[in-house]
């Protein structure tokens, strides 16, 4: 199984976020201790004045990793959506980028909403049909979100840390059953399912303008208590030890969450990539783009490395992948 195309897309707006944090210090509103857990500088805006949606950014994205690649549209058998803010609910945008590409007749398509952890689950699915399927079957996974347009800008949790942004990888079955997924692991705790919500009183309720609620006691630590508990028992029952691990994949969303993993078991700072503070929180693809950024900007994988996957999505869920390149 591999993993090996990738292609990031973002508006060319980029809004620096020091008048931002101004604006709340302005208020009284002390920013430092936000600024410190998340790690923000920079992030891609989409204008209100300009025509790019969720689905335009997709397929944008999708044609970039088709560049990249050289592979055809016409190679791919199954189209991943992933997004909490897509463009239409009916079709499924999956068919829309179909559409747009010109993709084949025979091919599956469908939509995914787990909020950040959604990309992981499209792997974790994909990879699992793809080794039941002959050589050769190719899966496109498309994230993106346009979180500009439904996340609160007097929020100061929200206001600054979240970019608009799109992200394609191609999955493809090359017969080789000693790469690829390895083993999955997730955890949900339900009691915070009303701490981030959008529509804020859901669709039957829903009025245009409506911006999703964020309560503070959502921070993400329930995620870490359970990747500090967990990672050394799912490694065990892989016979893997953390020094075989080549390169963490960890939620982008939050350094001081990063850091807590990382300091607990002492790991490498240089195999734990972030890259939220120049690009902002891309939500779903935030592990995939940090596995994107990190072989442009440090080294290329490569083949039989060990990549350990930590990520979370709102409500909450959150899971630890191993993946062998």
């Amino acid at each position: 199984m591999k993993l090996h195309h990738t292609y990031f897309y973002h508006p060319d707006f980029v809004e620096n976020n020091t008048a931002v944090i101004e604006y709340f210090e302005n208020q009284e509103i002390s920013m430092q201790k936000i600024q410190n857990a998340l790690g923000r500088a920079e992030r891609f805006i989409v204008p209100q004045d300009s025509y790019e949606t969720t689905l335009s950014m997709g397929i944008e994205a999708a044609k970039g990793v088709f560049n990249k690649s050289n592979i055809s549209i016409l190679d791919i058998d199954i189209i991943i959506f992933v997004s909490s803010s897509p463009e239409h609910h009916i079709p499924c945008d999956a068919i829309q980028i179909h559409h747009a590409l010109e993709g084949k007749p025979d091919t599956l398509c469908y939509d995914i909403n787990a909020n950040c952890i959604g990309a992981f689950i499209a792997l974790d699915q994909v990879s699992k049909y793809l080794k039941g399927t002959r050589s050769g079957t190719k899966a496109l996974v498309v994230c993106a979100e346009k979180f500009s347009g439904i996340l609160d800008p007097d929020n100061p949790t929200t206001a600054f840390g979240f970019s608009d942004s799109a992200f394609a990888f191609i999955v493809e079955n090359d017969g080789d059953d000693t790469s690829g997924l390895i083993d999955v692991l997730y955890h949900t705790d339900s009691s915070f399912c009303n701490t981030v919500l959008y529509p804020p009183k859901g669709s039957s309720d829903h009025h245009h303008g409506d911006l999703a609620t964020w309560d503070r006691i959502f921070d993400g630590m329930g995620s870490v208590n359970f990747a500090l508990e967990n990672i050394p028992l799912f490694l065990k029952r892989n016979q893997i030890s953390l020094e075989q691990i080549d390169l963490f994949l960890f939620s982008q969303f939050s350094i001081k969450n990063i850091n807590t993993i990382r300091d607990y078991f002492q790991l490498p700072e240089g195999k734990i990539p972030f890259y939220s503070k120049e690009l902002g929180y891309t939500g779903a693809s935030s592990p995939f783009l940090a596995l994107d950024q990190y072989q442009k900007e440090v080294k290329s994988l490569k083949k039989g490395d060990y990549i350990l996957i930590w990520t979370l999505g709102t409500g909450y869920q959150a899971g630890l992948m191993l993946w062998k390149y």
